[in-house]
């Protein structure tokens, strides 16, 4: 299996992958440090040196760790009633849970605007009941942007330690129990330290989502004071109109996010050396108290989960003056630049998903058959940038070659939803690639198969449901991108994302909110058709 000429072999068919991986990195990074370096190095002196600088860096590592930590903490009781317990609608909340990787973040904003703003419905509610005085401010404050990152996070949170949990071998919990120990005991002894991976994994992964967050901060914190690196960037490039300075920002950000990230692979090289599973735990027997404690739990979820997304097809037919309108949605079809948003999106991402599926999938069979960690952290690069740095320098490039015309503009941003869904997808694919038996590889040798015919029909298509489930991760990331996009598009390409936060940010809601039920509607059928080969537990 790993003699040499099988090295090679996977080593050629991500070279392609790899190459194009490395020259959409390399090129804009490369704009950016140039620009940085000018005149005798003057921004990476300001920015490098400057409190303000240090200030930034503060507040995206704090909220990115509160935000983290209170995902993952108050992920951990629901997680472990659904994986010990099974009630009626766990299925269902399972799934809504799940809905959340293909929510995009500019949905949760406008959400939260409708659900928790001084006017919305919520504060609404309040007043009905105690009277105009009790409204709460709750949007535009640091509180605000760790509530709608612990919105959008927690289900992840839940769902990887659900499957983490559901994935353990029952005997070592069950052995201390009958060796006399307590719940308590048992739970934080034997189950908490087999949960950990799963637990920091959840934690790692979100922290470095928050870390590069943009619309939730830009919108909810509704303070400059309330800046992230990603924030700071986009303020350099389009408000204060110093390029120069973002630059040396962008630059700044990318160190800090390259040291987090080869903290987190070394935090991670365990992982590599994957436990074979033995059977999963079996759902304990529900008494009087287990069930009225699901029902309070199912209840809480609801509650968290729906309003904010609920509000917003809601609020679509709804005008200012709390009328019934069609308004909204008349506009929808009218306006050619509303069908050119919803065209422009779709297509972009599914060219985008297409390109990262097939990318990945080279780069995950070529890391697991070289049992290669290089592999995957060369693909984390773009990580390393963030989709606004991204969009930066692939702007500067197209200006600097004086070609930034609508297609150009098309193919730079398809080029930079590429480079940010590879990761995702390769994370995806590669536990596929890992899971794929040795010996059905070894079969196809010996029936005297060629390297390429067994990557053909046999690795191919056993890949196959990680593939689709990849495309569809990729599909609603790149669908639901706004940050690069805002950067590349200078008012020339319209996608609904970006539309939907100029109309948020011209108070415009009903609009905003219609154009809102169709990504949220688009965001669904995604969900629902991943959904359709998952597998009912037992």
């Amino acid at each position: 299996m790993t003699d040499r000429k099988t090295r090679t072999f996977y080593m050629l068919i991500a070279l392609p992958a790899l190459l194009i991986l490395l020259f959409l990195f390399i090129l804009p990074l490369s704009a950016i440090l140039s620009r940085a370096f000018q005149e005798g190095g003057i921004h990476i002196r300001e920015v490098f040196s400057s409190s303000y600088t240090y200030k930034v860096l503060s507040f995206t590592l704090l909220e990115s760790f509160l935000s983290a930590l209170l995902s993952t903490l108050i992920a951990l009781p629901f997680a472990y009633f659904w994986a010990n317990y099974k009630f009626p609608l766990r299925s269902f909340i399972l799934s809504l849970s799940a809905l959340s990787f293909t929510i995009p973040s500019i949905l949760v904003v406008l959400g939260f605007v409708i659900f928790y703003g001084r006017n919305g419905y919520f504060n609404n509610l309040i007043a009905a009941i105690f009277g105009d005085d009790s409204r709460l401010r709750i949007l535009y404050s640091f509180p605000a942007i760790i509530f709608a990152h612990v919105y959008l996070n927690l289900p992840v949170a839940f769902n990887l330690i659900v499957n983490g949990w559901r994935r353990m071998n029952p005997i070592f919990s069950e052995s201390s129990l009958l060796l006399g120990k307590s719940k308590r005991e048992t739970f934080f002894n034997i189950t908490l330290p087999k949960l950990w991976k799963e637990i920091s994994s959840a934690f790692l992964l979100i922290f470095l989502f928050c870390f590069s967050s943009f619309s939730i901060v830009l919108v909810l914190g509704g303070s400059p004071k309330y800046t992230t690196l990603e924030v700071e960037i986009y303020r350099r490039i389009h408000i204060s109109m110093e390029e120069g300075t973002a630059c040396a920002f962008a630059l700044f950000s990318f160190l800090v996010t390259t040291l987090l990230l080869i903290a987190v692979g070394r935090s991670r090289r365990s992982e590599g050396k994957r436990n074979i599973r033995i059977r999963t735990m079996r759902f304990h027997p529900m008494h009087r108290k287990e069930k009225i404690t699901a029902f309070i739990l199912v209840i809480l979820m609801l509650l968290f989960i729906l309003p904010p997304m609920l509000s917003i097809p809601y609020r679509s037919f709804v005008d200012r003056n709390g009328d019934f309108s069609l308004t909204s949605w008349e506009k929808i079809f009218s306006r050619s630049t509303m069908n050119a948003s919803i065209v422009n999106s779709l297509s972009i991402a599914l060219i985008a998903s297409t390109l990262s599926v097939f990318l990945s999938e080279a780069l995950a069979l070529s890391a697991a058959r070289r049992k290669s960690n290089i592999i995957p952290l060369l693909a984390t690069l773009p990580l390393a940038t963030g989709s606004v740095t991204l969009g930066l320098g692939v702007s500067m490039i197209s200006k600097s070659a004086t070609l930034f015309s609508v297609p150009i503009s098309y193919l730079m941003i398809i080029l930079t939803h590429l480079m940010m869904t590879i990761p995702f997808s390769l994370r995806t694919i590669l536990p596929g690639a890992l899971d794929i038996p040795e010996g059905k590889i070894l079969s196809s040798y010996t029936l005297k198969k060629s390297r390429m015919n067994t990557f053909i029909y046999v690795e191919h298509p056993m890949l196959r449901g990680y593939r689709k489930k990849a495309f569809l991760f990729a599909f609603a990331l790149s669908l639901g991108e706004v940050n690069a996009t805002l950067t590349l598009s200078l008012g020339k390409i319209t996608t609904l994302p970006v539309l939907i936060y100029d109309l948020i940010g011209s108070y415009d809601y009903q609009g905003a909110s219609a154009l809102g039920s169709v990504l949220l509607a688009v965001a669904l059928l995604v969900f629902l058709i991943g959904g359709r080969e998952k597998k009912v537990e037992k």
